[in-house]
């Protein structure tokens, strides 16, 4: 395909490389996006009058013909041509991946490989001479502020780097903040660039490496192997708690890994089992029947979310001090007392927000939770945990609600953002635990955290103060660009279809942990509440914004001031989020709460009425206001109501070309120019796909034993991986396959799993 900006990552340790050849560099650190800076990569090899051909990540050399890149979710591959003496060049960055495999996940390297092939014909240029036998191949780096140091004296030859890496993220993409995004000292970060081909030689100025290497067919497994590791002893991460002095988090890493050359004999003694691991997870993917865009989309979110990810280990507290105050403090609201329910764990995984540096925002996770359910379930529950450490008590309703997220930058405490979201972040925690468990038949948390669910309930059940069945307080949602009605109205509807999903998730758990009475208080309200929001929400053909017009009362979160106008515009327009709460639920098997057939009726006349060039709107009311996480998270709810097929991935990956190619470099983009959700984690809900499509239910608590199924479209011959359901470490993956004559067989079932029934020809109404 084209080539435009793509970002390799590794897991938790966050050693990234941003490849953006329009601007001829590389963006690069240890320490991941946003703490990185560019450097110039010369890669390519000599021609046979001495022009040097590169990729187009340097300022040097002359350009590659007809520059091209293959991606897939672990690697990319980059190519290009000698027209003249008609040669194929590759370069091949492999970033390890294996689902549940920490210490692979986890290691800071990079597997390199070049490759130098003839080419039988390139267009119809006349060639200036004849394919040569032999091609002398390089790799050179330059760095600002950076050592940099080449050496061929002994094996493996090798080039060394060692800079200072600041710990304040930083981007032109964001707007200013005035809160504290990391410390002022800078860390050591070790790197170093080893051949695993004996004869390498160093280049006189020290900053690179050459190998003369024979043209060979393509193949023929000839290629120059190299290993780009990295390392950073100091502590990353600075985590406040509001009874203790900070505690210091470095990689997870480390521990293991206690200096450079650990990482490099790790990388070279288990480089070839981990490849095959790493590889074997790719081809998952290369034979699921996914459209090209869903394979594209697939793996640029996937590197992205990566990308976010800090998984440390946390040193234990320090007594406090008098000056060791939480400098998140100050910023989060705090009307209500912040309560710590939980132990500080030793153990600390978290997702940034992309530009935005937020640490684990519950609602952006509410949607990426379909990859931990897919891949991890373990990382979802390490959150879990976490967000019972930043909960805020409510003293009129006798509950307590969540924060939006745990700390920015690399600074982290508490809440950040400017104001609280406490219906939607309630819910969403409610949902995500409710599927974490049924999932994985995981009752512990909700267990140790039986209180905590009681009093979030609490706090739902008293924001509807005139048992409407909808909340008129507490509604600020995470739709931060939307029109008021949608984000600032009392009795949102897609927010009351969430807070009845949410809870009867609460009611689901608490009877399961023997907290039976408000666990039947909270079904009666459920069972009420249906009837009143069907009846006042439901327009004929869709179900509105919200049923409460006016703005009397209503203050702008973001600014504080009143709405300028009386009536909420675009309170009855469509909208893409009715049913956003009821995807997690119907996962697991959980009745739909809503008609049915008017949640189909609904999700198609939006999907009409809202569509733009890349994708849907919020609502008909604001089309350019399009978030592709909530076209993906309502393209799977599709799947799952019955209406199969999503037809607009193309849309979405056309923004995603378009943002990263000439003089734009965005990485995963959420939005289009009305907004700017950078390199931003949510994309992976595209991981969706291979849940959504077979239509794969996972109940571990259901009555009776655990009930798994599964319900494709037997319309096309198509295989599909049923990740959740793999052994892993065995390396045993189910595959739901549908055959020629429609039959659905289940290969290397570990699981028994229904097959259910087939999908009418006639719901592929939405993608």
């Amino acid at each position: 395909m084209q080539l435009m900006s793509w970002l390799m990552t590794r897991f938790g340790s966050r050693f990234s490389l941003l490849f953006e050849p329009y601007r001829r560099h590389v963006v690069h650190s240890a320490l991941g996006r946003f703490l990185d800076r560019p450097l110039d990569l010369m890669v390519g090899f000599v021609e046979p009058d001495g022009t040097q051909r590169v990729l187009p990540f340097t300022q040097h050399g002359t350009v590659l013909y007809c520059p091209q890149q293959f991606d897939r979710i672990n690697s990319i591959t980059y190519r290009g041509f000698s027209e003249y003496y008609r040669l194929r060049f590759e370069l091949n960055i492999h970033s390890l991946f294996y689902p549940q495999d920490e210490q692979l996940c986890t290691l800071p390297a990079f597997y390199l490989e070049m490759r130098i092939n003839p080419a039988k014909r390139i267009g119809r240029i006349q060639p200036k001479g004849p394919t040569p036998d032999l091609v002398k191949l390089f790799l050179r780096i330059n760095r600002p502020d950076t050592r940099i140091s080449a050496s061929d004296e002994e094996e493996p030859a090798r080039i060394d780097l060692a800079y200072s890496n600041g710990l304040r993220p930083q981007t032109e993409l964001s707007e200013p903040t005035e809160l504290p995004l990391g410390p002022d000292h800078n860390v050591q970060v070790y790197e170093r660039i080893v051949s695993l081909n004996s004869g390498c030689t160093a280049d006189l100025d020290g900053h690179g490496l050459s190998l003369e290497l024979p043209v060979t067919k393509i193949g023929s497994g000839i290629k120059w192997r190299l290993i780009w590791a990295a390392h950073c002893a100091e502590p990353v991460l600075q985590v406040f708690n509001r009874d203790q002095s900070p505690r210091q988090g470095r990689f997870r890493y480390v521990a293991r890994l206690g200096d450079l050359d650990a990482v490099i004999d790790e990388a070279i003694r288990l480089r070839d089992d981990r490849l095959v691991h790493s590889r074997r997870f790719e081809k998952l993917f290369d034979q699921a029947p996914l459209r090209m865009a869903q394979r594209h989309l697939i793996h640029q979110t996937f590197q992205s979310f990566l990308s976010n990810s800090w998984w440390c280990d946390l040193e234990p507290a320090a007594q406090p001090t008098s000056d060791a105050s939480n400098p998140a403090e100050s910023t989060a609201e705090s009307a209500d007392r912040t309560e710590s329910r939980s132990s500080p764990s030793s153990e600390w995984f978290s997702v940034w927000d992309g530009n935005w540096f937020y640490h684990s925002t519950i609602d952006v996770q509410y949607n990426v939770t379909l990859v931990y359910l897919a891949l991890w379930p373990r990382l979802l529950a390490i959150q879990l945990e976490l967000w019972t450490g930043h909960v805020r008590n409510h003293r009129a309703s006798g509950g307590s609600y969540l924060c939006h997220d745990v700390g920015i930058g690399t600074t982290v405490g508490d809440q950040a953002y400017s104001h609280a979201m406490p219906v939607e972040e309630n819910c969403d925690y409610l949902l995500m635990l409710q599927a974490y468990t049924h999932w994985t038949g995981d009752l512990s948390i909700a267990d140790k955290h039986g209180d905590l669910l009681c009093d979030l309930t609490r706090y739902l059940i008293w924001a509807d103060r005139d048992r409407s069945g909808f909340a008129s307080e507490g509604a600020a949602n995470t739709l931060d660009d939307a029109s008021p009605a949608l984000q600032h109205a009392r009795k949102q509807t897609y927010l009351a279809i969430k807070r009845l999903a949410a809870i009867a998730a609460a009611s689901d758990l608490l009877a399961r942990i023997n907290r039976s009475e408000f666990a039947q208080q909270c079904q009666a309200l459920v069972d009420a509440d249906t009837t009143k929001i069907e009846s006042q929400s439901w327009l004929g053909d869709h179900y509105a914004v919200c049923t409460d017009r006016t703005t009397a009362g209503i203050v702008d979160a973001d600014t504080g001031e009143p709405l300028p106008y009386e009536e909420m515009t675009g309170w009855d327009a469509y909208s893409i989020y009715t049913a956003n709460g009821l995807m997690l639920p119907a996962m697991i098997g959980q009745p739909w709460l809503m008609d049915r057939k008017r949640l189909r009726m609904d999700l198609a006349n939006a999907t009409r009425e809202t569509i733009g060039p890349y994708g849907c709107g919020h609502t008909s009311y604001e089309r350019d206001n399009t978030w592709i996480s909530q076209n993906l998270w309502r393209d799977h709810l599709a799947c799952y109501l019955g209406l199969q097929r999503p037809h607009l991935v193309q849309r979405y990956w056309d923004l995603q070309a378009m943002s990263n190619t000439g003089d734009q470099s965005k990485g995963f983009i959420d939005t289009d120019v009305t907004n700017n959700l950078c390199f931003y984690p949510r994309g992976v809900t595209s991981m969706g796909f291979l849940l959504a499509q077979p239509r794969l239910v996972i109940d571990r608590l259901a009555p009776g034993g655990q009930r798994v199924s599964i319900e494709p479209d037997r319309n096309v011959p198509q295989r599909w991986p049923l990740l959740p359901l793999a052994d892993w470490k065995a390396g045993r993956i189910p595959v739901c396959v549908v055959d020629d004559q429609s039959r659905v067989t289940i290969e290397s079932e570990i699981d028994p799993v229904i097959i259910r029934g087939s999908t009418s020809k006639g719901d592929d109404l939405i993608g």
